[in-house]
């Protein structure tokens, strides 16, 4: 089976694994996911950003086989970060928090992907 791990931010798209705020790498898995993110993204000077993110998702074994995937999201995660337009590429910090964790995490990413 094919299975998908959320959490974390800055990974690369690769091998199944998912960026969700508020929870660290790999900590949510399933063979199925919906996933859906908003991001508010406000530029305060020339290359400075300030940005609000939101996260849910319904994660599990076959939910669209009995209609979970329907259903309110079990999983949320909130991010406020800070960007910069920097010659490395983006360097960006962001805050990130779930309800549904006791705990709060720092990410930090700087350049692209190559």
């Amino acid at each position: 089976y094919l299975n998908f791990a959320l959490g974390g931010y800055g990974n690369d798209f690769i091998n199944n694994f998912v960026p969700f705020y508020g929870y660290d790498f790999v900590s949510i898995a399933g063979d199925s996911f919906v996933k859906t993110k908003l991001t508010l993204d406000y530029q305060l000077f020339l290359k400075h950003h300030l940005n609000f993110s939101l996260n849910y998702a319904n994660v599990g074994d076959d939910i669209f086989g009995n209609s979970n995937w329907l259903s309110w999201p079990d999983y949320s995660g909130y991010a406020v970060g800070y960007g910069f337009e920097s010659f490395l590429g983006p360097l960006e910090v962001k805050y990130t928090w779930s309800p549904e964790v006791s705990k709060s995490i720092w990410f930090f990413s700087l350049g692209f992907w190559f």
